[in-house]
């Protein structure tokens, strides 16, 4: 997959287009995209996801503080180049952009900039000033300036319509199964292993303590977690512990992510790890003592491991 900043220098045959945020990159868009590659094969052209950063609530500052995202730019490209996709173009999102009508979007971008041969739109989809267009309207457009589109319908999951929405809400309420069946993988949080009071060394639970890189990265609820702990280049079972922390870090929520890697004892400081959530355990709790802590890891302990084990 070719990664595009420059539209200046962008090149494609017969170029096959869709456009949206698609954080997460879930079971519906994957339809979409799906639909995407292969209508890019059947025109003998290839396919092109355009996509904007910063999300445009940021720039337009519309509760930009309330924002939460499935996924980081670097999780959403590595999600579209495992895809097939050929093209994705990074379009900055700008005062400029936003005060584009759709039919000025289509003539500077799609059209001056990019060739467009078809758009692929979804079903909900709108784009241009006030997204106040309608997909007859799109229609109108596409004849106006002699380019072909279609629609993708809404994708049903356990007979309810896959969105983005739903997948933050069951993330918020912790239910990790939920939330990775619409997705169609497992949530994942990547970071960087920072200092921390290394009190699980001592108690013969040495942690890492993961300082998350997109600091609008939804986080699930705090408790404990078994997840797949994924570093230096090998796959760990783990347990997980997320909290809250009162001082200032990245992450805009302030909470702390302390992993356990089982049967694992490297030095991975400074180290980038990911992390797939499979189960929450438990809610977090406050022991009376640390032997009280000690038992209830074990207790956390054999379970995960019995949970990771069935993966």
């Amino acid at each position: 997959m070719k990664v595009h900043s420059d539209l200046s220098k962008f090149k494609a045959q017969r170029p096959v287009i869709t456009i949206g945020m698609f954080d997460g990159v879930h079971t519906g868009h994957r339809v979409l995209l799906g639909r995407l590659t292969r209508k890019a094969k059947e025109v003998d052209g290839e396919s092109v996801v355009i996509t904007f950063w910063p999300h445009p609530r940021m720039v337009l500052k519309q509760d930009a503080d309330k924002l939460r995202f499935l996924t980081s730019p670097e999780e959403r490209t590595k999600l579209f180049g495992q895809l097939g996709i050929d093209h994705l173009v990074l379009i900055p999102f700008s005062l400029e952009l936003a005060n584009l009508t759709a039919e000025e979007f289509i003539q500077q971008i799609l059209i001056d900039k990019l060739g467009i041969h078809h758009l692929m739109v979804g079903y909900n989809h709108r784009f241009g000033k006030g997204r106040q267009h309608s997909y007859d309207e799109y229609q109108a457009f596409a004849k106006k300036y002699n380019f072909s589109i279609s629609m993708v319908e809404a994708v049903l999951t356990d007979g309810m319509q896959t969105s983005s929405t739903d997948i933050r809400n069951h993330l918020l309420a912790g239910q990790m199964q939920e939330a990775n069946n619409i997705l169609g993988y497992q949530y994942t949080v990547s970071g960087r292993v920072v200092g921390g009071q290394q009190l699980g060394r001592r108690i013969g639970y040495p942690t890492a303590n993961i300082e998350v890189e997109e600091p609008h990265k939804l986080i699930p609820p705090d408790g404990v977690y078994a997840v797949k702990v994924r570093v230096e280049g090998k796959d760990y079972g783990g347990m997980l512990n997320i909290g809250y922390r009162p001082t200032v870090n990245h992450n805009v929520d302030h909470r702390s992510l302390e992993v356990h890697i089982f049967d694992f004892n490297h030095d991975i400081y400074s180290e980038e790890v990911e992390l797939e959530f499979i189960e929450r355990v438990r809610d977090e709790q406050k022991f009376a003592n640390v032997d009280e802590l000690i038992a209830q890891l074990k207790k956390d302990e054999a379970t995960i491991r019995g949970i990771v084990a069935g993966e």
